[in-house]
């Protein structure tokens, strides 16, 4: 019998030197098992934080919003250790198919910070709700976010969340009759940044917010773009930058000045076989041979593709393994790699579906996108994915289904 584990809220305050609020919604995924057969889950907790260092919410273990546990938490946070922990006490939804069981989270975490991200990590222990057996242990990890999967609840439609990673440190006002100043919200802060860097690639005025002009400049910029900007999605901008920048690299030659002796004398012309120079250009004209992209399948324009990860590698060898990451159940996919299919309608099992990339200096960049040719019999179609490059082994967990496919980006830096 498969247990449906449900999530525990979990919540630590940084410093006794700083007040922050943690009231908001925390997101991440939690793992159960080992290896190939390790369980996968994503995971919501809706925090409402009391000034007597107690928590107390709701929490969401799912695989898809109709499959989802939904259960109330209480917990208690520890300033000085920077640790909490926190406890599952009662189920409220549950959706789930066959014959499943509840289990009950109990979670020791610990609180950072990394890149302007709150971050929550540790791990948990679990009982099964009805048996009061041991439902197993794993890893737990959520970051602070500002949307829900599901809905608000009251608490934070009625409270203002603070944003802010942290807020400043307190120091005494030398009038009376002033007002605080308040420190703006870490996560505005990194939007305008990530936005500028977006629009200085674009070359649009970098104001910091991404309008309709910055959203046309980026679909002519890139024909075909229909996926969502999210300014808060680093990963997702940094791709955005690369493939820009990647389509600037073709620079037209400059026409000559009326009346130079340049439109005087006969060029020699350039022939261009297979992205070969065949003879050499003129001095004022640059032609970089490049690998020419595919054009853009049906299933990759109609369904979204969210940026999951960019890997930057020293490396040009790109090892892939692709398992299935739940119960074996019929997932079959099909991969592609720039446009191109590297791995067609491919059943997912324990045993890996195996591909073997070579980067090099006219295709640094591949996009790798996995496309769920079904969803098996348990829903969503989910995989492990295990990339291993430069001497590093990434473990990705993603998941696709007939709205959403899956994209990883490998940039190959000698």
């Amino acid at each position: 019998m498969k247990c449906f584990h449900l999530l525990v809220g979990l919540l630590i305050i940084s410093s006794s030197l700083f007040s922050q609020s943690l009231t908001g919604i925390w997101r991440g995924n939690f793992y159960a098992g080992i290896g190939p057969f390790q369980e996968y889950y994503r995971y919501e907790v809706q925090i409402d934080q009391l000034k007597d260092n107690s928590l107390q919410g709701v929490t969401y273990s799912y695989h898809t919003t109709t499959f989802y546990g939904k259960a109330t938490f209480k917990g208690i946070w520890f300033p000085k250790a920077q640790s909490a922990i926190v406890k599952e006490l009662k189920l409220i939804e549950l959706k789930v198919s066959g014959n499943s069981d509840a289990c009950a989270m109990t979670c020791n975490l610990d609180y950072s910070k990394e890149d302007n991200k709150e971050i929550l990590k540790g791990t948990f222990t679990s009982i099964n709700t009805n048996t009061k057996q041991d439902c197993g242990s794993g890893t737990v990890y959520l970051e602070k976010v500002l949307m829900s999967d599901f809905k608000k609840e009251d608490f934070l439609i009625k409270k203002k969340p603070d944003t802010t990673t942290s807020a400043k440190k307190a120091v005494p006002s030398t009038h009376n009759t002033s007002k605080p100043k308040i420190a703006s919200p870490v996560v505005n802060d990194l939007s305008k940044a990530n936005a500028k860097k977006l629009q200085s690639a674009l070359g649009v005025t970098p104001d910091g917010s991404v309008g309709s002009k910055t959203l046309d400049a980026l679909k002519k910029k890139l024909p075909g773009f229909n996926e969502k900007v999210d300014v808060t999605n680093t990963n997702q901008i940094n791709d955005l930058v690369s493939r820009i920048k990647k389509a600037n690299a073709t620079i037209v030659k400059k026409p000559a000045p009326a009346n130079s002796p340049a439109q005087n004398k006969t060029q020699p012309p350039v022939v261009i076989k297979q992205d070969t120079i065949v003879k050499t250009p003129p001095q004022d004209q640059l032609i970089i041979p490049q690998k020419k992209i595919a054009p853009v399948p049906n299933v990759l324009k109609t369904r979204s593709n969210p940026l999951i990860k960019t890997i930057t590698t020293n490396s040009n060898d790109i090892h892939i393994e692709l398992y299935d990451n739940g119960d074996i159940d019929g997932d079959t996919i099909t991969v592609y790699d720039n446009n191109e299919v590297i791995a067609w309608k491919k059943g997912l099992t324990d045993k890996p579906v195996t591909l073997n990339i070579k980067a090099d200096a006219n295709t640094p960049t591949h996009e790798f996108v996995m496309v769920a040719d079904n969803l098996g019999s348990i829903p969503p179609n989910t995989a492990l994915m295990i990339i291993t490059t430069g001497g590093r082994r990434y473990q990705l967990f993603i998941s696709s289904d007939t709205q959403k496919n899956a994209k990883v980006v490998v940039q190959y830096q000698p």
